[in-house]
């Protein structure tokens, strides 16, 4: 019995020592390494194009006078609103004044000129046979000519007049002032400006796009604005791609319209402008840091069902996004690491999402 017991004490103490050297088997081998992939799904795809752009009036102007002097009358500071029409400035027109009162005197002497020799005519042709021809031609030549000099002194008038009327500054349009560098009394000359006049009804969206990217871009594309601070998204489309490139800069410019035209926001505000380039019902994005381009060929790595990293090419629409298109080369379903560098081909690894 004795013996018995001793053999069965052995036989489990053997069992015991092999279970352990088998856990620190396990545990000093080599383990598979864990890994994060992106699973790739077929689906609806958008290729957008993100850049910075700002808002900009539909219209804005500098307003200018269009003679110097003394500003008499300056109504109107930053941020009012005015009509098309109202007086924003006058500038001292005491000169013009002036040639207005001495044209209005003038005309006046030579409408009383021009009435007597009218009445001077009457008489002389109401003489009939006894007036002498020579005297009648010389009383129509006289009122002839004073018409004429009527006409000249009249003009002069409307034209001293026009002269103060330009010392007027009118809104060219309903706006909002953005701008007004200068003071009521300030002298000013027609370099000067007076006020920065821009309608905010409508305002438009410009952004600088790359010249790359810009090929892609037409009017008419939808483009979708986020403004700071607000969560909820704009509709907007395309105007105008400028044709030109700035060469300083390899950009083009591109203009915007909001499809409902109302934006209650500042002239100026930098907005984040995404153009929609182009839209799949049925294609494959994967996250760009997963690609890896060494050796000039574009190419993943995917975790098959066994676990075994195995290297893929793929093509790609080449994009400035976090996401891009797949063309070829991945298939839905299939596990793609998302850091390259994570393993290699080859390799067997456990997933870890």
């Amino acid at each position: 019995m004795k013996t018995q017991g001793h053999a069965r004490f052995i036989l489990i103490a053997a069992v015991v020592i092999a279970g352990a050297a088998l856990v620190a088997y396990l545990a000093a081998g080599p383990r598979a390494k864990e890994v994060a992939v992106y699973t790739a799904a077929r689906g609806p795809a958008e290729r957008v194009l993100a850049v910075n752009g700002r808002i900009r009036p539909r219209l804005q102007v500098d307003i200018r006078p269009a003679l110097g002097g003394a500003l008499v009358a300056l109504p109107f500071d930053v941020g009012d609103r005015l009509d098309q029409g109202d007086i924003l400035a006058r500038v001292d027109d005491g000169p013009e004044a002036a040639a207005i009162t001495v044209a209005q005197a003038a005309v006046q002497a030579q409408q009383a000129t021009l009435a007597q020799a009218r009445r001077d005519l009457a008489r002389y042709e109401a003489l009939g046979e006894f007036a002498a021809g020579r005297d009648v031609e010389q009383k129509r030549l006289a009122v002839e000519e004073g018409s004429k000099e009527l006409d000249r002194r009249r003009a002069a008038l409307t034209q001293a007049r026009e002269l103060r009327e330009r010392r007027v500054l009118r809104a060219p349009f309903a706006g909002v002032i953005l701008e007004r560098p200068v003071d009521p009394g300030q002298t000013v000359s027609p370099e000067n400006v007076i006020y920065r006049l821009a309608d905010l009804s409508n305002p438009e969206l410009t952004a600088e796009v790359d010249e790359t990217y810009a090929a892609e871009i037409r009017p008419e594309m939808e483009a979708l604005i986020s403004l700071p601070g607000q969560t909820e998204t704009l509709r907007a489309k395309v105007l105008h791609v400028e044709p030109r490139v700035d060469p300083a800069t390899g950009s083009r410019d591109v203009r915007l319209a909001l499809n409902n035209g109302l934006l209650d926001s500042p002239a100026g505000l930098t907005v984040t402008i995404n153009f929609l380039i182009e839209r799949r019902a049925d294609a494959i994005s994967i996250p760009r840091g997963a690609i890896s381009t060494a050796g000039g060929k574009a190419s993943v790595l995917v975790a098959g069902a066994d676990g075994i990293v195995r290297e893929r090419v793929i093509t790609f629409v080449e994009w400035p996004a976090e996401q891009v298109i797949v063309a070829s080369g991945i298939e839905g379903g299939e596990r793609i690491l998302t850091d390259p560098a994570a393993a290699k081909p080859g390799e067997k690894v456990r997933i870890t999402n």
